[in-house]
């Protein structure tokens, strides 16, 4: 009777997870291609009704980009060492809160060359996310 309740219960599962599986566009798979030739590890996820999420390693490092259903690009958030944050962007954030470390980081590009960094700092005891341009302007 185990054995029973086992294989149905792995049917289910590989059931349900074929079922969970998207179907994306050409022209994003495409896009995402050239964009990414050297991207290992892909999973594709839906941001929305209007968007393709492609969640990847590239050089050892955790990336998801974002492309519309006709296959243009949105954005490409990428995740990167602290130490890699521009020295505007770390002293911003030294000056505004001294005396915290930032705990995470992460690098985002838009279209027409737009970057924007995402850092996470913990300030007592709750986690904080700020975003700031490259140039150290706080964007929120």
């Amino acid at each position: 009777m185990k054995k029973v309740i086992i294989v149905c219960i792995a049917v289910i599962i590989t059931a349900g997870s074929a079922y969970c599986q998207i179907k994306v566009t050409d022209a994003a798979k495409k896009a995402f291609a050239e964009k990414f030739p050297n991207a290992t590890d892909v999973k594709w996820g839906k941001e929305n009704a209007k968007e393709y999420e492609a969640e990847f390693k590239m050089n050892g490092l955790s990336v998801s980009a974002n492309f519309k259903l006709d296959g243009s690009w949105v954005e490409t958030e990428s995740s990167i060492p602290v130490s890699d944050l521009p020295d505007a962007v770390s002293n911003a954030i030294k000056t505004k809160y001294p005396g915290i470390p930032i705990l995470k980081a992460e690098k985002t590009e838009k279209p027409g060359g737009k970057i924007i960094y995402e850092t996470v700092i913990k300030i007592h005891g709750k986690k904080k996310e700020i975003e700031l341009n490259p140039d150290g302007t706080f964007v929120k």
